[in-house]
């Protein structure tokens, strides 16, 4: 007998609880949000929470994990880059169109900030699909630019470096906006993008001569 879960019509309804979630728990958190608000929004019967995921929490997991999907097609694109420097720079690109990029819902990108500032049991799975594969890609590079002599801790600090710029950019753009109100005019992605590559090129190449003027005092 085959999977009733599995039809289409399970499937829809499980799309739009999902979607329907997304938008709820972006504008009222986990804890505020009701099911009565998830099902009246996606226009199913309550039942269907139980249903599809048993509950509330199991439900937020399922959509976070949703808000997550679609990286690793990024995560090729960068793997196949010729040089460490073309790395980086798609690397920070990746990060800055989760702000311009229009295929996702809204929802997804407001959710992770949610889940990052105010963490859930669902955390591990932000950790886990995003963040870890993300810090690992990134490590990757920045010990390639910097050298063999680099240490895992000057490679940690250079990776939260560069990935805090892109998140208060991502996710703090209107405060942004409040302090630098001129910036508002003009927020464009490609300076964005290029400011933040070139900021952060200097920085790792200041730390490349550092290393090597270590290394070669050591000899």
């Amino acid at each position: 007998m085959p999977n009733i879960k599995n039809n289409a019509s399970a499937q829809e309804t499980r799309r739009k609880l999902i979607e329907a979630a997304g938008e709820i728990f972006a504008e009222r958190g986990l804890h505020a949000a009701t099911i009565k608000d998830i099902t009246t929004r996606a226009g199913v019967n309550c039942a269907a929470i139980n249903y599809h995921f048993s509950d509330k929490f199991e439900l937020y997991a399922a959509v976070i994990r949703e808000a997550l999907q679609g990286c690793a097609s990024t995560f090729e694109v960068i793997s196949n880059c010729k040089t460490p420097e073309e790395g980086l720079r798609a690397y920070i690109t990746m990060h800055i169109d989760d702000m311009y990029t229009r295929s996702r819902p809204t929802w997804t990108t407001t959710l992770v900030a949610h889940e990052l500032a105010q963490p859930t049991a669902a955390l591990d799975a932000v950790v886990e699909d995003l963040i870890q594969p993300r810090v690992e890609l990134m490590n990757g590079i920045i010990r390639d630019i910097l050298g063999p002599g680099a240490t895992e801790k000057e490679i940690t600090y250079a990776g939260i470096s560069i990935w805090g710029q892109c998140y208060l950019h991502v996710h703090h753009r209107e405060v942004i906006f409040r302090l630098h109100p001129h910036v508002a005019q003009n927020y464009v992605r490609e300076e964005i993008i290029e400011h933040i590559t070139n900021f952060s090129f200097s920085a790792l190449d200041n730390m490349r001569e550092r290393i090597r003027q270590r290394e070669a005092a050591r000899k």
